[in-house]
C-alpha cells in the first residue's frame, strides 16, 4: 500500500509543477491583430496553417513524433505573441515567418525526440532557402526570447503521468 501512496503522491506533485509551470508561462494572442500594428497583409491565419500542413509532411516523411510539431508551434506561437526580440520583423516577413516555423520545429526536434535531425538535412528539406547561420540566429532569437524557457507540457505529457 505504501508504493501505491507513494506513486499517487509523486503524480500529484508533477500535476502541481505542470500547472505552476503552465501559470508562469506568458499566454498567447493572436499577434495576426496586433493592437492596429502594420503587419504584412500576405501573412495570416491561412498563413501559419500553411506552415502546420508543411511541418506536419515533414515530420511524417520523417517519422518523427506528431508531438514535436505540436511543441514546435507553440515555441513559434509564444516567440510571436511575446512582441520582443525580433518578432513583430518576422510578422512583417514572409521569408522570416517561414524561417521562424521551421526553426521553432527543428528546435522542438533537437530537444524531444530520440533521433538527430542534422542541419544538412533541414536545409535540403528547405531546398537551400535558409543557411546554417540562418537556422541558427533564428533559433538563438527564438531561445533568447522565449527565456529558453523550452519545457513544454502537451496534453500527452500530461497524460503519460497518470
Amino acid at each position: 500500500m505504501t508504493t501505491n501512496n507513494s506513486h499517487t503522491t509523486d503524480i500529484i506533485e508533477r500535476l502541481n509543477a505542470m500547472i505552476v509551470q503552465e501559470s508562469t508561462t506568458p499566454s498567447c494572442f493572436n499577434y495576426f491583430n496586433n493592437n492596429g500594428a502594420t503587419l504584412n497583409q500576405d501573412l495570416n491565419e491561412s498563413s501559419r496553417k500553411s506552415m502546420v500542413t508543411w511541418i506536419t509532411q515533414v515530420q511524417t516523411t520523417l517519422s518523427l513524433s506528431p508531438e514535436s510539431v505540436w511543441i514546435g508551434m507553440s515555441f513559434f506561437d509564444r516567440y510571436l505573441s511575446s512582441n520582443k526580440g525580433q518578432s513583430q520583423q518576422v510578422l512583417n516577413s514572409k521569408a522570416k515567418f517561414q524561417l521562424a516555423a521551421i526553426t521553432s520545429f527543428y528546435t522542438a526536434v533537437k530537444i524531444y525526440e530520440p533521433v538527430v535531425l542534422g542541419m544538412d538535412i533541414l536545409i535540403q528539406i528547405c531546398r537551400g532557402t535558409y543557411s546554417e547561420l540562418d537556422i541558427t540566429s533564428m533559433e538563438n532569437e527564438i531561445l533568447n526570447t522565449l527565456g529558453w524557457r523550452v519545457s513544454c507540457h502537451s496534453p500527452m505529457e500530461f497524460a503519460r503521468h497518470l
